[in-house]
Formats: C-alpha cells, sequence, structure tokens
C-alpha cells in the first residue's frame, strides 16, 4: 500500500517511525520546506517527499492526514477529488492497537474548553487505579507512541482529528462543554458542533458510554440516544460545597482548584467518567486531591509582594477566558488580553471584564478586535508583553490577582501559546 503522511508535525513523524517497520511505500507531503534533518532521515530510509501537495498526494491509496489542515486546503481538494482514502494517526493508531489488544478501554476527550485539564485528570485518576494506562492525543503525546499492550489509553481528542477520522470510536466519549470555536477552520457553528457530535455518536452506535455536560445535550443532534442508559450527563447542579454528589456516591473534593469556577466540570466530568469505568470512590478522591492543573491552564505562576501571577495562556478562544475571568468575580484581578481572535462575538467577556475587572491591558492582533466593542476606562492598550508588565508595576497592589487569559491564538507574536506562556513566566521572574 501507499501510505503518504499530509503534513509532518509530531503526530506523523511518531507514526512514521512505525510505518518504517511496515512493508508498505511511505510518502510525506507538506506545502513548506522540510527542516534538513527531516531530509537526511527522509533518503537515509528511502521515503519520497514533496514541499508542495502534488504527485506523491495524489498517487497514494492511503492519506494519513495531520489534523490542522483545513477542510478547504488544497491537500483537502486534493483527497476530496481524487477519492483517496484518509485517516489520522489518532485513528490508524487506534486500530492498529485495538487489533492487537481487543480488551483495551479507550476514552476520548472532546468539547471546547478543559479538553486537556479533564484529560489528565481522568488519566491521573486511573493510574492511581492501574498503572498500565496511556495519556494523549491531542493534548501533546501521539497515541502511535503508545504500548500495545495497556489496559486504558485516554485521548484528547480535537474537532480537527474527528473531522479527519472516519471510525475512531473509543468505548467512553466525553464531552467537556461546547461554545464557538475555531470558525476560521469549520465552515460554520453547526459544523463544529455536529463535528464534535460526531464523536459521540460513534460511540453510542458501537455499544459504548457518552458522557457530556448537560449544558450541551441541546446543541447535538444526538435525540435518538437520549433516553439511553449508556448516554450520561454531568451538571455542576451536582456539586454541594465540596463535594460532588452522583447517584449514590458522594466524591469529597480537597483540592484548592476546585475553587476556581473553571475547573469545577473538569473535575466533575473525570469524576462521573472514572465512576462508570467502576473506578472505586476511595481512588478518586486520593487522585483528584493530589492533581495539579497543567502548565498555562491557569496556573498560578508566583505570588510576589502580595501579588498572585495567573497564566492561562492556553486560553486561545473567548468562551475559556471567559470562564477563567469568572472564577475570579469578587477578588481584584487584572487581565490581560492579547493573541489573533477567531471570528467570536466577544460580547459576555468584554462586558464580565468591564463589571468585575480592576483593569484589562491589551496588547498584540486583539487590540483591533476588542475596540469594536464599547468599552470603559478600565482598558488599556500596549504595544507587547513587556510594556503590560511596566504598566502592572504601576498598578498592582497587595491582593490583586494578575490573570493572562488571552482570548486569542498566539501566532500574532509567537511560535504557540507554551512560547508566550513561558514569556510571560520571565516576566514574572522579573518583575
Amino acid at each position: 500500500m501507499k501510505i503518504c503522511l499530509v503534513g509532518y508535525g509530531k503526530s506523523n513523524a511518531e507514526l512514521l517511525t512505525k510505518l518504517l517497520k511496515t512493508n508498505h511505500q511511505i510518502f510525506v507531503s507538506q506545502d513548506r520546506d522540510f527542516k534538513k534533518s527531516d531530509e537526511i532521515y527522509f533518503k537515509k530510509n528511502n521515503i519520497q517527499y514533496e514541499t508542495d501537495h502534488n504527485d506523491l498526494l495524489k498517487n497514494c491509496d492511503l492519506a494519513i492526514v495531520s489534523p490542522g489542515i483545513p477542510p478547504n486546503s488544497k491537500a483537502a481538494k486534493i483527497i476530496f477529488e481524487n477519492n483517496i482514502d484518509y485517516t489520522t494517526e489518532l485513528e490508524y493508531s487506534w486500530e492498529s492497537i485495538k487489533k492487537a489488544n481487543k480488551k483495551a478501554v479507550f476514552i476520548g476527550i472532546t468539547g471546547t474548553d478543559g479538553k486537556s485539564t479533564t484529560t489528565s485528570l481522568i488519566g491521573h485518576i486511573l493510574k492511581f487505579a492501574d498503572s498500565l494506562t496511556f495519556v494523549g492525543g491531542n493534548i501533546g503525546v501521539p497515541l502511535a507512541q503508545a504500548a500495545e499492550t495497556l489496559n486504558y489509553y485516554v485521548v484528547e481528542v480535537s474537532s480537527f482529528q474527528i473531522f479527519w477520522s472516519k471510525w475512531f470510536s473509543p468505548e467512553i466519549s466525553v464531552l467537556t462543554n461546547l461554545a464557538p470555536d475555531h470558525l476560521n477552520w469549520h465552515k460554520d457553528l453547526n459544523d463544529y458542533y455536529e463535528t464534535k457530535a460526531n464523536l459521540l455518536l460513534r460511540t453510542l452506535k458501537s455499544g459504548g458510554v457518552a458522557v457530556i455536560n448537560e449544558d450541551s445535550v441541546n446543541l447535538l443532534n444526538l435525540k435518538d440516544y437520549q433516553s439511553s442508559e449508556r448516554f450520561i450527563t454531568f451538571s455542576k447542579d451536582v456539586i454541594e460545597g465540596n463535594y460532588i454528589k452522583y447517584r449514590d456516591k458522594k466524591i469529597h473534593v480537597n483540592n484548592k482548584i476546585f475553587e476556581l469556577d473553571i475547573f469545577k466540570e473538569d473535575i466533575l466530568a473525570s469524576a462521573v467518567t472514572t465512576l462508570n469505568l467502576g473506578i472505586s470512590k476511595k481512588i478518586i478522591e486520593e487522585a483528584i486531591n493530589s492533581f495539579k492543573p497543567l502548565k498555562y491552564r491557569l496556573e498560578l505562576i508566583k505570588s510576589k509582594n502580595g501579588v498572585n501571577y495567573y497564566n492561562d495562556s492556553k486560553a486561545t478562544n473567548a468562551h475559556s477566558a471567559y470562564n477563567a475571568y469568572k472564577s475570579f468575580r469578587g477578588k481584584s484581578y487584572i487581565a490581560i488580553l492579547s493573541g489573533i481572535p477567531k471570528n467570536e462575538d466577544l460580547t459576555p467577556l468584554i462586558e464580565e471584564l468591564k463589571t468585575y475587572a480592576k483593569a484589562v491591558v491589551v496588547f498584540g492582533e486583539m487590540e483591533k478586535e476588542v475596540k469594536k466593542y464599547p468599552l470603559n476606562h478600565k482598558f488599556i492598550f500596549k504595544s507587547n508583553l513587556e510594556e503590560v508588565f511596566l504598566y502592572l508595576s504601576e498598578i498592582c497592589e497587595v491582593g490583586d490577582n494578575v490573570v493572562f487569559s488571552p482570548a486569542g491564538a498566539s501566532f500574532d507574536k509567537y511560535k504557540n501559546y507554551e512560547e508566550r506562556g513561558e514569556h510571560f513566566n520571565s516576566l514574572v521572574e522579573k518583575s
């Protein structure tokens, strides 16, 4: 079989090492130059490659598509017009694991916000119960890295990965929430929601369990399954103080992150999912109470001179940032917005900040978008993050919280949200 890796990011690069052990003929196609080290590797392993999607892609039997490749791209056009079979690294790896290990249980986590935290927390709980657990997917660790002999595979799944896959159906699919996002990639909001629903639908059709945020149920076309006992919903209504009450169980949460509203749905989804996997109440409590937030997910970086600095660089859309800032209602905080907007309505976020923030500092491409909305005196505009910190040094007082939840993609000034987050951390250290 002729297999073409379309795009050569982390996941396809990892998969290539496995494909080289097969008898398939492997091509690599992308729309830009490769690194010199990649070219040397390709030549050493007799792999043909192209820097413009063309003949290699056109003549393959199977295209394994990097998730970020949009459906209106040249590569997608070639795939669709030539009726080329396609998949993703995630789906291809899943099929390989399931062939070798039919008892493997997959948990797929999708949604607009909270995917990474929920994936990590479910994985954290399952590792307490069973060390033979893999945690990865869109969270940054390709499934191709996983051994085929494990019991649990917990994977974050993006809408892009769902779009480019056809059969991937975890035993449990989890939907954290839904809100407008990636509207610069998907055809429209309905297409984005339908794509998310497809993962749940595949799981339900194959006899699996869907765990869904109750607030999102009406946005999904899954009415045929809503009466099924395998259609499970969760809601913050079951939170009573520091307890999660679910069916006949009460999970005691003794973790400071539970005080922040943004993490409550993630913890709730994780508890409900693992309870339905038969994990004991004791193990779930121990794991939740020892869990720490992921890097750049509303992470407390430092308390300095009476000021707390929170890094939420991962918040690349308005909905995520809104939920982060909502967690600081009743506290004195300075908000920092930046990045490239995603064609979203910023009204709820702007109104939240106008009402509750002490000050709002904006830099980067986000400035043009924010200025389209009615603002008040709290909004200040700067050229870069260094200027933001100079301003913070003038206005911060003991008891303040500096919250960097940008609401936009990082690519206006940074390579990715991690680089943006590191820059913020370095400036905190210098301040």
